[in-house]
């Protein structure tokens, strides 16, 4: 008659502990907040919004000038002299180079919080005899 709970084909073989490891990912959370009041930016949702309400005008801006342009070199019965080079002219005083001025520091920084978390471990040590 055997005794419950042993298996003799285990019985005196080494069997490995097994380990488990579970990493839980580290958190993090930033508050920006105070950047965009201190330098008085726009929150990034608007600021694209309005963006592609720029573009959008000055596409169509950019369309009504090309009509513009494509009616006066077609115009020959008006006699411009050098259309193309009045036509470049204007464009380069159009597009010309604009100064930019950047603010790149602002006198309060951004909340930054991270939350990291220990690896938790667990050890099933299987075939160990106890003492």
């Amino acid at each position: 008659m055997r005794p419950t709970g042993i298996d003799s084909s285990t019985w005196g073989k080494y069997i490995p502990a097994k380990l488990t490891v579970r990493l839980r990912p580290a958190e993090l959370f930033t508050d920006w907040t105070s950047v965009f009041n201190d330098l008085e930016l726009k929150r990034p949702q608007s600021l694209m919004r309005d963006l592609e309400q720029e573009a959008r005008s000055q596409g169509l801006e950019n369309i009504a000038i090309k009509a513009q342009e494509g009616d006066r070199m077609a115009n020959l019965a008006a006699g411009e002299k050098n259309v193309f080079g009045a036509i470049a002219h204007t464009r380069y005083m159009r597009n010309g180079q604009k100064e930019i001025t950047v603010e790149a520091l602002p006198h309060q920084g951004v909340y930054i919080d991270f939350r990291i978390y220990p690896p938790e471990i667990h050890v099933d040590p299987r075939g160990a005899l106890p003492r």
